[in-house]
């Protein structure tokens, strides 16, 4: 196949043995960097093209986690997906991982099939993150003679950088007041068999709407994190208001009209909490909120540090 695939990992076994097998994958054209100092200097110069990045998060120097901070930092690299290769004991820094731009991790040593799929679906993100610059050039061009500005999603008012650089200027006493809810249509899970980027984004885009129309505190706010992917940051609900406004945001889907939007089965939100004084730091937020969304059931409610499965909304 030719997607190009750069691997870092300062490991001789650990590159060789993620070359072999992206070559099974069919992933021939892979570049891989065993001094992260070199890799971000061929990114930087871009002399290597990539359309995925493998980084491992230990390594001497420069671990993983800051060089996927430094390569978020290039313009031409901000939408290149990234995967981190993780062992279990180093858990705990994933939700550094996810603040620093990473956009999943598979653990160590990795699952073959697991892997695969990870990136077969990051890949496909990739693509249409592709396809839709080519078309929105066109349409952005338009926009500024018209001297407007495009919402990045329907209804969605906000950016992911917008609000991660907003949140990350709250002074301490703010930040035990944060509450943070991740959101994702199950359909459109990274794992989700029959993947459609066309009907992903006019799903996204729907939901989007549906999401937009939930009433909120002033100040609280829903950005659309990825494709299929939300994020409500809240500094106005208590714990027990931010679970009901988790099952607002998913009984939305059920309000009048939104049925004549579904061409089939009606899509379902699972729903991943992280309740306020919970986390000492913003990425320890995020990552207990995406790390609870993993955890939860399809159309069910995970609360970060909870016993027991995600219950139902």
């Amino acid at each position: 196949m030719t997607r190009p695939i750069i691997a870092v990992d300062d490991s001789e076994i650990a590159r060789e043995l993620i070359t072999l097998t992206l070559s099974e994958f069919g992933y021939d054209d892979v570049r891989s960097f065993g001094d992260p100092h070199d890799a971000l200097a061929a990114m930087t110069e871009q002399s290597v093209p990539a359309d995925l990045i493998l980084l491992d998060v230990m390594m001497p120097g420069m671990d993983g986690i800051e060089l996927c901070a430094r390569i978020r930092g290039l313009e031409a690299w901000r939408d290149t997906p990234i995967i981190m290769l993780t062992t279990r004991s180093e858990q705990e820094t994933l939700s550094q991982a996810f603040m620093a731009g990473a956009n999943d991790y598979v653990t160590k040593p990795f699952q073959r099939i697991e892997l695969q799929a990870r990136i077969k679906s990051l890949l496909r993100l990739k693509s249409e993150l592709d396809r839709r610059r080519v078309a929105g050039q066109g349409s952005r061009a338009s926009a500024r003679r018209r001297g407007t500005i495009e919402a990045p999603a329907p209804g969605l008012l906000a950016t992911r950088t917008g609000l991660t650089e907003v949140l990350g200027a709250l002074e301490p006493t703010a930040l035990r007041r944060l509450g943070l809810v991740a959101l994702r249509i199950d359909s459109l899970r990274r794992d989700a068999p029959d993947y459609d980027p066309a009907q992903a984004r006019a799903l996204s885009a729907m939901v989007s709407d549906l999401l937009a129309q939930v009433p909120l505190p002033a100040g609280d706010a829903l950005v659309q994190w990825e494709e299929g992917c939300f994020c409500l940051a809240s500094l106005s609900q208590d714990a027990q208001t931010l679970v009901e406004t988790a099952g607002q945001m998913a009984r939305a889907l059920d309000r009048d009209g939104a049925s004549a939007l579904w061409q089939g089965t009606r899509p379902s939100l699972s729903a991943g909490l992280a309740l306020p004084g919970q986390f000492e730091t913003l990425a320890a937020g995020l990552g207990d909120a995406f790390a609870a969304l993993e955890e939860a059931q399809p159309g069910g409610l995970r609360i970060a540090g909870a016993e027991g499965p995600g219950r139902g909304n």
